[in-house]
């Protein structure tokens, strides 16, 4: 009640903030106080999926003690982990199956875990504030070129220079996908549809979980 229920709460807000702050057909450019806001949620919402995975996973170890020293047959706390192969050799067949099948171990291994450990311990989550196409491009190209010969040192350039740059940053539309590095592993993802997919996830991870819970208990 106080990990999973709680977070589940907190992936709901998220999802909701973030509909409310970039609506699913809005092109037009986001302010930067929003671009910021919609950051913070997705921030929150990488975090707490990975935490409530951590929760189910010790639910699920109390409650078949399963913690304690190796030497007893038990498991080290740091291989309670639902996506822990030593963890995993203690679940029931189906749910070990379920963990260990290629469409959710895809899903971990090469998003949700990629995307959480860099916003833990890299690089925060980051949504562009535009995107760039056609004559747009062209247009922010053409400018860019009038940046790269300005000499700043002259009288009046400071000031064109900042005109530049004002223009730029009314190019484009609205960027519907967030990355965490342009230059790490980690493709860029649509907002909307992944929050969704990433919700749908849990869900059906708690689901397949509830069913065993008790059933373990004598």
């Amino acid at each position: 009640m106080q990990g999973v229920a709680r977070r589940l709460g907190t992936l709901t807000r998220c999802i909701e903030n973030i509909y409310r702050i970039f609506p699913i057909n809005r092109t037009q450019l986001l302010p930067r106080e929003d671009l910021l806001d919609l950051g913070i949620n997705l921030h929150a919402f990488m975090v707490n999926i990975s935490g409530l995975f951590d929760n189910l996973a010790w639910v699920y170890a109390f409650e078949n003690d399963l913690v304690g020293d190796r030497k007893d047959g038990k498991l080290h706390r740091n291989s309670i982990g639902l996506f822990s192969r030593d963890f995993q050799q203690r679940l029931p067949d189906p749910l070990s199956v379920y963990l260990q099948s290629d469409h959710l171990g895809e899903w971990f291994a090469e998003y949700s875990k990629n995307y959480r450990d860099a916003v833990a311990h890299r690089i925060p989550l980051y949504v562009p504030p535009s995107i760039l196409t056609g004559e747009a491009q062209k247009r922010y190209l053409e400018l860019e070129a009038q940046i790269q010969d300005l000499d700043l040192t002259q009288l009046g350039n400071l000031e064109l220079y900042r005109k530049i740059l004002d223009e730029q940053k009314l190019l484009g539309k609205a960027s519907p996908l967030f990355v965490h590095s342009t230059s790490e592993i980690g493709r860029p993802m649509y907002i909307h549809a992944q929050v969704l997919a990433d919700y749908a996830t849990v869900e059906e991870v708690v689901s397949k979980f509830c069913d065993h819970f008790q059933s373990q208990k004598p």
